[in-house]
């Protein structure tokens, strides 16, 4: 093989191989990915933008429950009340489609001997994690 062919050769493989593990976040995979990274990171605006219209309005009235409950003490911040005290999540081993009806779908996420399944939902916005039957990350 001649050197400027193996050189092409290789730069596209390298440029395939490189794609192989590359987030997409217009997938419901790849949305799971992106607001496990936001967590991990402690980015939590960031994260919250990565949970579902309904989650975040559910998120916002029991902030405001708490806050009412306490007589104005606690803000009704929806932002700290999903993310106080969260430790770092454990690395993520694999996320995988377990099924896909429209806009909705499921992920199966596994990590450290641990598997759960996690609801998406498809907004406008994109895929985005949706907690709101019961609200914790």
């Amino acid at each position: 093989m001649r050197p400027l062919a193996m050189t092409t050769w290789l730069l596209f493989a390298l440029l395939a191989l490189g794609g192989c593990n590359r987030i997409q976040p217009d997938t419901p995979v790849g949305a799971y990915q992106t607001f496990h990274r936001h967590v991990q990171r402690g980015e939590w605006p960031k994260a919250y933008a990565g949970l579902s219209q309904q989650t975040q309005e559910g998120l916002k009235t029991r902030a405001q429950q708490v806050s009412d409950a306490s007589g104005g003490m606690v803000k009704a911040e929806p932002l700290a009340l999903f993310f106080a005290n969260v430790p770092a999540p454990a690395d993520v081993q694999e996320v995988s489609l377990v099924r896909q009806e429209g806009d909705v779908a499921t992920v199966v996420v596994r990590s450290a001997g641990r598997s759960g399944e996690v609801r998406m939902v498809r907004e406008p916005s994109g895929w985005k994690v949706d907690f709101s039957a019961s609200p914790q990350p």
